[in-house]
């Protein structure tokens, strides 16, 4: 199994209220089997603890010392938490494992649910927090352009940002538009927003204050979608009982890999949740791995996974990219459907380990 820490200059610094990413520092865990398969998988933690507890280079370290020597000696890591670094791992294995019986990722989760995969899905843009709400305004202007579905805004209840809000929704009067707090709001600024007409108010609260989440969705009308505190399938069931939400973001890297992502996004289902998948401006590796989740159709709002060239300059794989109708395209491809251009991975490497059984 091979490590493989890379650092991709963004198009554009990504703000939120967790703090903001200039170059995106992520993990990948490759896997080669005997007979010369590879797979791949995405650690998309981010550089700093902010967003989880779950950080590259925690990552890094947790996945040399602990969970890859423990897969390479046939025993299940004793690792508590770090489902990021875990779902690179499993998402190596289960890549390679694809390849060997041609079967596509998409295809197999489906089945777990007993469907068929959609071939391509409707998209969310993300748009980050800015100083000048002309900026955010051109951030906008640039996805409408690209026939997206939803634009979701990154806020907190600075004024410059609830301003920018109201701005976007006079430029766009119908324009599908949602707001992201990542567990910043506070009432006035949540009912400020509300007046606008939005799809939803994503992680309003702190993830672990699911009861705040329940009292600040009592106040609104828009729906309340749940993120950082949906770190299981007992968070979920916590969440619906106490009324925290009514859409669950679910993240394949977040939930332990594609497999869990895609049992989780049945269980909010059964749950009378809607669905959809987050992004975590992944690679290409990460990216297709979340888009086979996002594929499945009990997923019912746009997905958080944008086109590689919306993020990076250049990916590490041959770019995802949107189909005529502004909907992302579904690798198709034996196992993640896509694998890291050798040139590229070179690129953006700067650190890279072998370790061998």
């Amino acid at each position: 199994m091979e490590l493989v820490r890379l650092r991709m200059p963004l198009r554009h610094a990504h703000r939120a209220a967790h703090g903001s990413e200039a170059v995106r520092d992520l993990v990948l865990v490759g896997a080669t089997f005997a007979d010369g398969t590879v797979g791949w998988g995405e650690c998309s933690a981010l550089a700093r603890p902010t967003y989880s507890s779950e950080h590259t280079a925690g990552a890094w370290l947790v996945l040399r010392d602990e969970v890859v020597p423990a897969v390479l000696a046939g025993r299940a890591p004793q690792v508590v938490g770090h489902p990021m670094a875990s779902a690179a791992v499993l998402t190596a294995l289960t890549d390679a494992v694809l390849q060997r019986v041609d079967r596509s990722l998409a295809v197999e989760l489906a089945a777990t649910l007993g469907t068929n995969p959609l071939t391509a899905v409707p998209t969310c843009a993300v748009v980050s927090r800015g100083d000048v709400i002309d900026d955010v305004l051109a951030q906008v202007a640039d996805r409408v352009e690209q026939r997206v579905s939803l634009v979701k805004l990154k806020v907190t209840p600075d004024r410059r940002d609830l301003a920018a809000v109201g701005a976007v929704r006079e430029a766009w009067p119908d324009l599908a538009l949602a707001v992201d707090f990542n567990g910043t709001a506070e009432a006035d600024a949540l009912v400020r927003l509300d007046r606008l007409h939005l799809e939803y108010v994503e992680q309003p609260a702190p993830a672990e204050e699911l009861v705040r989440s329940a009292h600040l969705a009592s106040l609104i009308d828009a729906p309340v979608a749940l993120d950082e505190s949906l770190s299981s399938a007992g968070a979920l069931d916590a969440a619906v009982a106490l009324g925290a939400g009514r859409i669950a973001n679910v993240k394949p890297a977040r939930c332990g890999g594609p497999h869990a992502a895609a049992a989780l996004v049945g269980h909010a289902r059964n749950a009378g949740l809607d669905v959809f998948v987050g992004g975590m401006m992944e690679s290409g590796v990460g990216r297709a791995a979340a888009l086979a989740v996002a594929a499945l159709p009990a997923c019912t709002f746009p997905a958080d996974l944008g086109p590689s060239l919306a993020y990076f300059a250049e990916d590490i794989t041959a770019p995802l990219v949107t189909d005529d109708s502004g909907r992302m395209v579904v690798p198709t491809n034996s196992g993640i459907g896509v694998a890291p251009i050798a040139a590229h991975l070179e690129q953006f490497t700067v650190d890279r380990l072998v370790l061998r059984t």
